[in-house]
């Protein structure tokens, strides 16, 4: 859109609302999730994470349910995760559950192996 209309601000304007509206959707499902207890997100820019969170959402003009979004971390010992999800919800699912295996294995175990 850029290239087609060039100085026409709107373009970078619609941009930004539509990549709003996903980080809210992520940001809500987050918050929606049970695995994510104990997880918070901490955007100081003067510390160095612990884990970068790269998320690409495509098709995100179209109907909701033709989204794929893809996510990918990495921890600073190396470790990490990717995966390919259909909705931001079980995107943060996800990445809290491989946040979790990177830090804590046991964390969702209980007595006989079931998980919470």
């Amino acid at each position: 859109m850029a290239k087609r209309f060039p100085g026409d601000e709107t373009v970078y304007t619609g941009r930004v609302m539509r990549e709003a509206e996903l980080l809210r959707q992520f940001a809500e499902g987050f918050q929606n999730s049970r695995e994510c207890n104990g997880i918070s997100f901490d955007l100081k820019p003067d510390l160095k994470p612990e884990f970068t969170l790269t998320i690409v959402v495509s098709a995100r003009h179209k109907n909701p349910e033709d989204q794929t979004w893809t996510w990918a971390f990495s921890e600073r010992r190396g470790m990490g995760g990717f995966g390919i999800q259909s909705t931001a919800k079980l995107t943060a699912r996800d990445v809290c559950l491989t946040v979790w295996e990177n830090i804590d294995a046991n964390h969702f175990k209980k007595a006989g192996g079931k998980t919470q």
